[in-house]
């Protein structure tokens, strides 16, 4: 099934109209809502932004992983540097956004320190496996794992689990830019 007729679908299922979805749209986003013209060309078929799908999530009032079920979506899914599913701030140095479908079973992260940025200490729960696998793209990046640290430049990886306490540090000058992936996922 394609993501339009799924759509169209679970609006009819709701018993909505396009103008309720719309208004929805609005109530929820104001101007950044999805424009009514929009709202029908999607249904239609001409799908352009992975943005657009997640604002009628919301207006629809069902998760995205709802919505993708048994289409197109759901074995694969491009997103575009301009269209993060969500972002994370850690503080004023460290933001993360999430590169990977939300129907995968893992976490994908991009995560960018800039000098002096540090994560907060975390841990993923201690039941259950859970494993963190980081790659630098660029800069250089601290790691501290439990009492260890490991210093990791460009194109460097780390693999560990999780349940041990860890956070994250850029102590050079540039920006270091890294991808972080959580096996199974968690937040």
């Amino acid at each position: 099934m394609k993501v339009n007729e799924k759509i169209k679908l679970i609006r009819e299922d709701l018993k909505l109209s396009l103008h309720d979805v719309f208004e929805r749209g609005v109530a929820i986003f104001g101007e950044k809502a999805l424009s009514y013209r929009t709202l029908h060309r999607i249904e239609g078929g001409r799908i352009s932004k992975f943005s657009s799908i997640l604002k009628i999530c919301c207006a629809l009032g069902v998760p995205l992983e709802t919505l993708i079920k048994d289409t197109q979506l759901e074995g694969r899914l491009v997103i575009r540097n301009n269209e993060r599913l969500d972002e994370y701030t850690y503080n004023d140095k460290v933001q993360a956004s999430v590169v990977s479908s939300p129907s995968r079973s893992f976490l994908s992260l991009e995560m960018s320190l800039k000098p002096k940025g540090k994560t907060p200490w975390e841990h993923s729960p201690l039941e259950g496996k859970y494993e963190k696998w980081i790659y630098v793209i660029k800069g250089r990046l601290t790691c501290y794992l439990g009492e260890e640290k490991f210093i990791l430049d460009k194109a460097d990886s780390i693999s560990f689990d999780s349940s041990t306490p860890h956070c994250f540090e850029n102590a050079g000058p540039k920006t270091c830019q890294t991808i972080v992936i959580v096996n199974p996922k968690h937040f």
